[in-house]
């Protein structure tokens, strides 16, 4: 299997405006806040995150709030930013649309 490719901050930040216009990088992760209706839908929100997340094999830092959902995305096992985090925001961004 080829090496995973791990992306410096400078780097991390141009793909994700490139790709990602709705994310930023913070401290080393891929973050991005959801809006919602209330607390049940922010909920319901990171259930289905959940899932897609599992089935990548690849977990998501999640916080459910009131009205909100935040996400923070990073590779834990190789302690950086890589191509997984990248594919599971385009996931999820096609999943809260």
């Amino acid at each position: 299997m080829a090496e995973e490719r791990r992306y410096s901050k400078d780097e991390a930040e141009r793909e994700a405006q490139s790709r990602l216009p709705d994310w930023r990088v913070e401290e080393g992760m891929l973050c991005r806040k959801f809006k919602t209706k209330n607390f049940t839908a922010s909920l319901l929100a990171a259930n289905a995150i959940g899932h897609i997340a599992e089935k990548a094999d690849h977990h998501p830092d999640l916080t459910v709030r009131y009205g909100a959902l935040d996400i923070a995305l990073k590779s834990h096992d190789v302690d950086a930013l890589t191509d997984r985090d990248f594919s599971l925001a385009e996931k999820i961004d096609t999943l809260l649309a």
